[in-house]
């Protein structure tokens, strides 16, 4: 049946799309919180979840809509920060989309969101480690994300051993790391959804500009750290897509950090050497990898926006971070 709704959505862009949200909204929302429960693997359940929202992503943001948006948000946030990654992406688009259509009526809506941001840059080491490092490092790792984040609020389970989901702090031990055919990764432990999140948290400081003052003193140096993780110096096969993702959630926050710069320079400014010493690092990896693998155009990608952020910097004062680090950016072997 759900199937059946999502083939026939044509009827939201009629007179009855009210009584068709009337009829629906209340069973779609059912469905998510009560009779389907987040899945880590790829089965009936987590296909009907994934149908329900990808026909919530589907409703025209009209007038008519207006009377759900707040329940609408709820049920994305609560998808985004319980449910598995290909869920979660979608949930950010509808959250990015609610954001950008309903924009006055939810400000007091969105910290949610930020400190689910955050939780998952606390996070970022932890998810390195379950990806690409031994039990040792994973234990290491989980000690130090310990200590950045025990002052910080959990948002909810994924399951009782993937699970831990917002609190990774307790996995110690050797990580799971490469995640099969079929396997469902938790939106937690995604370095997709950290990749998308950085546009989300900009259009929010843009619309709501008190979101700053509260939010940038705890998010920013979760994001100095997590882009300053190196990853792994030898990619295996079967972490190559991983190792991709890691990069892009990198660049991605990097792209945010000198975005902030102009506006927000006496928050960047503690942080300027990291900074700095990091944009190096990824360009050397980026580039690297490029050479090794070149038909990765991910990489490629991931490499302009690079180039891009370090022409900001040498834009700002912030310039004389690089300064100790010319002879590596100098260097002819890297292809920048």
């Amino acid at each position: 049946m759900a199937m059946e709704v999502r083939d026939s959505l044509e009827i939201t862009h009629t007179a009855d799309y009210l009584n068709f949200l009337k009829c629906y909204f209340r069973a779609f929302s059912a469905i998510l919180y009560q009779i389907t429960k987040p899945q880590s693997v790829d089965n009936p359940e987590h296909k009907l979840r994934n149908i329900v929202v990808e026909i919530l992503n589907r409703l025209p943001h009209s007038e008519v809509l207006r009377p759900f948006v707040q329940d609408l948000l709820k049920v994305a946030m609560h998808v985004l920060t319980s449910d598995n990654e290909e869920n979660g992406l979608i949930c950010i688009r509808i959250i990015f989309d609610l954001l950008r259509n309903f924009r006055p009526s939810l400000e007091n809506d969105v910290q949610p969101f930020l400190d689910f941001v955050c939780k998952i840059y606390q996070n970022f080491r932890l998810t390195v480690s379950h990806f690409f490092e031994n039990g040792d490092v994973a234990a290491a790792a989980a000690a130090a994300a310990a200590s950045v984040s025990s002052n910080s609020s959990a948002f909810g389970s994924f399951g009782v051993e993937d699970a831990k989901l917002m609190d990774m702090s307790d996995q110690v031990g050797p990580p799971t790391a490469y995640i099969g055919a079929g396997q469902l990764n938790p939106s937690t432990r995604s370095f997709k959804i950290v990749t998308e999140t950085p546009l989300v948290v900009m259009f929010l400081f843009q619309l709501y500009s008190r979101l700053v003052q509260t939010n940038i003193p705890q998010l920013l140096p979760l994001m100095v750290v997590a882009i300053s993780v190196p990853g792994p110096e030898k990619v295996p096969p079967h972490l190559k897509s991983h190792f991709t993702e890691l990069k892009g959630a990198q660049v991605k926050t990097v792209s945010f950090l000198t975005y902030l710069l102009k506006s927000f320079a006496d928050y960047i400014r503690p942080h300027e050497e990291s900074i700095c010493k990091s944009i190096v690092n990824l360009l050397v990896t980026c580039s690297d990898s490029v050479s090794i693998r070149k038909v990765n155009l991910f990489l490629r990608c991931w490499m302009q926006e690079l180039l891009v952020a370090l022409k900001h910097v040498l834009g700002t004062d912030f310039k004389r971070g690089l300064f100790p680090l010319i002879d590596t950016l100098l260097e002819e072997r890297y292809c920048w």
